[in-house]
């Protein structure tokens, strides 16, 4: 069990003991120790090891057995125990955007209200009205959130599906019953979430047909049960694993070329090539191009795309935009690889809320190849999230000093992911902020702005000259909660006039903004930043999803701000903080 897994069942103690109606002082208790647990340097495991659990602020006799508990056994009895008090759907309103433990008990105490149906239900007949602390606007808000919640039931983001279909794949190859198996679809675009993941497989030529369709049939949940099991034919299986549908395209080895971009799409970039062979007097499916009846050649993707006079398109890029036009003018972008990018911008530390030090980081951006390290912890409102005073941020200064000038040639650069306050203005007077290398600036607080009330706030923070990024643009967190609307038109306006970097921010929850908006950015010549928002080791890897973006985007080299190597990063940097250009 590491810091985070223990902070979050503390975390989850803490929310049902509220929902239980236990004295809240007691809630406090866990969820103040949970972030104490969450940004301790030290390992949780090492510290009860050695038996110092009640040297750790906040932690009593009692609570220093349930953490004990939690990291030698994995789970809490107290946590089981609460959880048999509460009704099965209970848990379900506290994804509610809105939606915390003091109102979650109010409507179930008081209405009886146990599910998302009988609370929609409820709202729609203004019962939520006759309860204290609700009102038309809490109870519109609520509704709102519960269609939101339905829009993207059965939804997994990205990075949730690629675990559980990498897993699949790595079971597949162990089986040695298959040629290959492969992620096509959304998943294999890139998609910021999906419903469901295609997986094509070719068996060996001497596998059994009723072999091939048990093995994916018992990949489901309960196979026995048949509860994951949606279809099982002999070109198609459809199983659900971990709550995710999964379906299996069942392919020979001479088709699997033309199936794999098939199966890829999207629907709309299908359409535009079946389009294209057609005018060319081809026919185009998923078994291969033909000319009248006549297979042509089509050993791998590439020559699918030849076959009708096209370059290979690389898979996020296949959405049924421009692509087609592109790749037929032989001007199709040079899309960045991961080996583009030259450094992570956007970390964490533990003098805020990351669970590393600053040299832990350091060192493991040069494990992974990186040569800089673009330090942003929290500014000072954000106590909650142990937002450095500016005696801290003179105090990381030096120690940042002293570690450059030991892990030379790599460099940490100095800057703060400072809080966009209601206003516009950055959380430090200029005088502070002139000390530090960059400063990225965020929205944390007051999201539900309207799109007068957002624009301007952003418009305003973009003409301090010491805001070199714009963070995590929409403040959305992907299928939990809404971002605020702002007026792209103006918000890109003002990204050029005030040479502003737009900030991707790679946390797989986040993905803000879509890449549909930082196409418009670099169209204009804006540069985009891939910030990993890395609050562990761990985070560093976040980097990837955000590089999946980029390439969705159309993105090149010179539009991203990370491969720039650490020489034109420190230049960038310091012309940008002289007023001397972008």
């Amino acid at each position: 069990m590491n810091n985070r897994d223990v902070a979050f069942i503390l975390r989850e103690i803490g929310t049902y003991k509220e929902l239980a109606g236990e004295n809240p002082f007691k809630s406090r208790a866990f969820q103040f120790v949970s972030r104490t647990i969450e940004t301790l340097a030290e390992n949780i495991e090492t510290i009860v090891k050695e038996g110092k659990l009640t040297e750790i602020k906040g932690v009593g006799k009692s609570l220093s057995k349930i953490i004990e508990e939690i990291v030698t056994q994995g789970t809490s009895t107290e946590l089981e125990e609460l959880k048999a008090r509460i009704p099965e759907g209970i848990p379900e309103l506290l994804e509610l955007q809105g939606m915390g433990p003091k109102k979650v008990r109010a409507v179930w105490q008081k209405l009886g209200i146990t599910s998302i149906g009988e609370l929609e239900y409820a709202c729609k007949e203004n019962r939520l009205l006759t309860l204290e602390g609700f009102g038309e606007k809490s109870q519109a808000k609520i509704l709102t959130a519960i269609e939101f919640k339905k829009k993207f039931r059965n939804t997994f983001l990205i990075h949730e599906a690629l675990v559980i279909a990498k897993d699949i794949i790595t079971l597949l190859e162990k089986s040695n019953q298959y040629e290959r198996a492969v992620i096509a679809g959304s998943l294999r675009r890139g998609k910021k979430y999906v419903k469901d993941a295609d997986i094509l497989v070719v068996p060996k030529k001497d596998a059994y047909p009723e072999q091939i369709k048990e093995i994916l049939v018992n990949l489901a949940d309960n196979p026995r049960m048949g509860d994951g099991v949606i279809s099982a034919g002999s070109t198609k299986v459809s199983i659900r694993r971990h709550g995710l549908q999964v379906d299996f395209r069942i392919i020979e080895s001479g088709s699997f070329a033309p199936a794999y971009q098939h199966f890829t799409g999207s629907k709309e970039h299908n359409t535009l090539l079946r389009t294209r062979a057609k005018s060319l007097g081809l026919k185009m499916n998923e078994y291969g191009v033909f000319k009248e009846e006549t297979p042509l050649p089509v050993k791998d993707e590439q020559e699918v795309y030849a076959n009708i006079g096209l370059a290979w398109i690389p898979p996020e890029i296949r959405e049924g935009d421009e692509e087609i036009d592109a790749a037929e003018k032989n001007e199709l972008p040079v899309l960045i690889d991961p080996e583009d990018i030259k450094g992570m911008i956007h970390i964490h530390s533990s003098y805020s809320d990351g669970t590393n030090s600053i040299e832990e980081l350091a060192r493991e951006c040069i494990r992974l190849g990186y040569s800089y390290l673009c330090l942003t912890d929290h500014s000072r409102t954000a106590f909650y999230a142990g937002g450095l005073k500016p005696e801290q941020l003179h105090a990381q200064r030096e120690e940042v000093n002293i570690l450059n000038k030991r892990l030379t040639p790599f460099k940490i650069f100095c800057g703060i992911e400072s809080d966009i306050l209601a206003d516009g203005s950055l959380d430090y007077p200029d005088e502070i902020l002139h000390n530090l290398d960059f400063v990225i600036g965020s929205v944390h607080s007051r999201l539900n702005m309207n799109k007068e009330e957002a624009t301007a706030r952003l418009l305003a923070a973009m003409k301090n000259p010491y805001l070199t990024i714009l963070g995590h643009i929409s403040g959305r967190l992907l299928l939990s909660r809404e971002g605020y609307p702002f007026d792209e038109e103006k918000i890109l306006s003002g990204l050029k006039e005030y040479g502003v970097v737009l900030e991707h921010n790679c946390n797989p929850h986040r993905l803000d903004p879509d890449w549909d908006f930082m196409k418009k950015a670099a169209h204009r010549s804006i540069r985009i930043s891939l910030g990993s928002d890395a609050h562990s080791l761990d985070g560093f890897r976040d980097i990837h999803f955000g590089w999946i973006m980029a390439r969705k985007a159309w993105l090149e080299k010179k539009d991203i701000l990370n491969c720039m190597t650490g020489e034109e990063i420190d230049e960038y940097f310091r012309k940008r903080k002289a007023g001397k250009g972008t």
